[in-house]
């Protein structure tokens, strides 16, 4: 039977020199994302198969010794074989271990079982944890949407998220013997409702990331948590267009204060302000008011722009009806 080569790396997406922060970091990131049970039910297999991949990648890459065999043997694993001294032999031989049969490798496929035998299993082989006794927690990030009128305030926020905690059946291990811990499959986590309270800096900006210490990932045996990166995203507003630090509002003005000018409301984030329009005014015209919009990078604030809309009564009396008669005709 032909075994088929795994590649390792390309299952975490890592290089090959990749550190062993890197590799821990790639693994605990696809895990999150193809741990079946997020999935529905007609994507379960399709993610148990990919969930499975990146577990043994990780088994073989975050265990020094295996890593090393690894890289030594190569994609042309097939035509090599490792070196093993036999008694009364006068010079080495090269051989495969075979591993055994039944489950001691939770699906692991048979380029793993051939290349590493039973001892080659986490759960018989002594490899390190799934978390080192030093290893900070990982770090987090989550998206905090926000209104335009927070984004300029700044203060406290009190927000709810769905915070990591160490998996209450592995400890954060991830391991239960020589198997991926059921409860949380390897991942060493959980997740749980969490209310924290979030210092807000004034003039924030889209697309910003404020970062909370100590509010990330779980750390097992007394290690420092990780920290969580909380990514800005301001959401639409009903009376205001964004772009970049200017905003825009349109007001509507009626044709007696365009064509004579005169004063007008605008709203703006902290409340609505008169400003006055020129006489003349067309539709569409851009009126500036200086810093009224939202943050910039060096602190200073955007601009608004009000667009003029002219609009007309809906229902006119007999007055109204000849002065627009006479407007008529002394424009024509």
């Amino acid at each position: 039977m032909t075994i088929e080569f795994k590649d390792y790396y390309a299952a975490l997406g890592v290089k090959k020199d990749a550190s062993a922060d890197d590799i821990k970091q790639a693994y605990r990131r696809l895990a999150k994302q193809h741990h079946p049970d997020l999935h529905l039910e007609k994507d379960k297999a399709r993610a148990s198969d990919k969930f499975k991949e990146i577990n043994e990648a990780y088994e073989v890459l975050s265990d020094s010794a295996k890593k090393a065999k690894y890289d030594r043997i190569g994609p042309d694993w097939d035509a090599r074989r490792e070196p093993a001294t036999h008694p009364g032999a006068g010079e080495a031989s090269y051989e495969f271990r075979q591993g055994g049969q039944g489950d001691s490798f939770a699906g692991f496929s048979d380029f793993f079982e051939t290349l590493f035998g039973e001892a080659g299993a986490r759960g018989f082989g002594g490899g390190e944890a799934f978390q080192g006794a030093s290893s900070k927690g990982q770090d987090e990030e989550a998206e905090l949407p926000l209104a335009l009128e927070d984004s300029l305030q700044g203060g406290d926020k009190k927000i709810s998220i769905l915070a990591p905690i160490l998996c209450p059946v592995c400890r954060g291990s991830g391991r239960q013997g020589n198997r991926f811990c059921p409860a949380c499959a390897g991942v060493g986590e959980a997740k749980r409702e969490k209310s924290i309270t979030v210092h807000l800096p004034k003039n924030i900006r889209d697309g910003m990331r404020l970062r909370l210490r100590g509010q990330g990932g779980p750390a097992s045996r007394g290690a420092p948590a990780g920290d969580l990166f909380l990514r800005i995203r301001l959401l639409p507003h009903p009376a205001f267009k964004v772009s970049g630090s200017d905003l825009e509002a349109t007001v509507t003005v009626m044709p007696g204060q365009a064509s004579l000018g005169g004063e007008i409301a605008v709203p703006t984030l902290e409340g609505a302000i008169r400003i006055r329009i020129p006489a003349g005014t067309h539709s569409g015209r851009r009126l500036r008011i200086a810093g009224q919009g939202l943050g910039k990078d060096d602190g200073a604030r955007g601009d608004l722009y009000a667009v003029v809309r002219i609009d007309i009564p809906g229902r006119i009396d007999e007055r109204m009806e000849r002065l627009y008669r006479e407007l008529r005709e002394a424009g024509s």
